[in-house]
């Protein structure tokens, strides 16, 4: 992964040069046929996150993209644990439960 540069649309992940090339190159391509139909919009061409997501799908089966997904799989896994952790012990938890015992109060004033 010495030269390897993070794909251009999902820039978690990062590319061998081959395929950072292909993927470049279909990014350019499919920007040369928007500015064709007259779409010069910024961002990027029109269904290249549609590409990229099946194209991803491919590259998630070889070995090496796996072991990367996995690896970023799982440090999302304990950033989002972080967080709830760090939610649970705010004053916004307690708030939300005020919020929802209040409507289950209310609930049952209806309900009746």
């Amino acid at each position: 992964m010495r030269f390897a540069r993070q794909h251009p649309f999902y820039g978690f992940l990062f590319l061998e040069p081959q395929d950072y090339r292909r993927v470049y190159n279909q990014l350019i391509a499919m920007r040369d046929a928007d500015l064709k139909k007259g779409d010069s919009s910024s961002g990027f061409p029109s269904g290249f996150a549609e590409w990229c997501k099946d194209d991803l799908a491919e590259l998630a089966k070889e070995p090496r993209y796996k072991k990367r997904l996995e690896e970023h799989l799982n440090q999302l896994d304990l950033s989002i644990t972080a967080r709830e952790r760090e939610l649970a012990n705010t004053y916004l938890q307690q708030e939300l439960q005020k919020m929802k015992d209040k409507y289950e109060l209310i609930k049952g004033f209806i309900s009746s």
